[in-house]
C-alpha cells in the first residue's frame, strides 16, 4: 500500500552512489583478484612435494594467471584519472607486493603500515566507502605477508 505524498525520502539511494563509483568497482575487483591470487598461491605451496605432474602444472598455472588478472587490476585503478586518490595510493602500494616485483615479507610488512595508515584516513562507516576497502586491501596484505613467512619457512621441508 502506498501513501500520498511519498513518504520516502528522496536521499534514500545517495549512500550507496559512492560505492557504485567506477574507482569503488575497479578496486573493490582488484581485491577479488588479489584473494584468489592468494589462494591459488597457497594451493601451489600445499601441493610443493607433488612430482611434476600435469594436475601440479595446471595449479601454477591458475596461480600465474590470479596474480595476471591482479596486477591488470591494480594497474587499471592506478590508471584511473578519476579515481580516489587513496585507491589510486593503495594500488601502487599494492602492485609492489605482485610477483613481477619480487615482494618480501619485509617489503610487505612496510605495505601493510602504509595501507593500515591509508585506511585510517578515513573513518569507520564513511559514506564513501573508502575505509572498509582501504581495510581490506590492509588485511589481504597481511595475509599475503603471513603466506610469504609460511612459505619461506616451509618450503624446502
Amino acid at each position: 500500500m502506498t501513501t500520498f505524498p511519498n513518504t520516502t525520502p528522496v536521499s534514500a539511494t545517495t549512500a550507496l552512489n559512492p560505492l557504485l563509483a567506477p574507482d569503488r568497482i575497479s578496486f573493490r575487483s582488484a581485491l577479488d583478484h588479489l584473494q584468489d591470487a592468494l589462494t591459488a598461491d597457497w594451493q601451489v605451496f600445499l601441493r610443493r612435494k607433488m612430482p611434476d605432474t600435469p594436475e601440479k602444472l595446471e595449479y601454477s598455472h591458475r596461480a600465474a594467471q590470479a596474480w595476471s588478472m591482479c596486477f591488470e587490476a591494480l594497474c587499471e585503478v592506478r590508471d584511473l584519472e578519476t579515481a580516489h586518490p587513496a585507491l589510486r595510493a593503495a594500488a601502487v602500494e599494492l602492485i609492489q607486493t605482485t610477483p613481477g616485483s619480487y615482494p618480501v615479507s619485509s617489503r610487505v610488512d612496510i605495505l601493510k603500515i602504509e595501507l593500515k595508515r591509508l585506511s585510517s584516513l578515513h573513518f569507520v562507516g564513511s559514506d564513501d566507502g573508502l575505509y572498509d576497502l582501504l581495510f581490506q586491501a590492509h588485511t589481504l596484505n597481511t595475509v599475503h605477508s603471513s603466506n610469504l613467512q609460511t612459505m619461506r619457512a616451509f618450503w624446502n621441508d
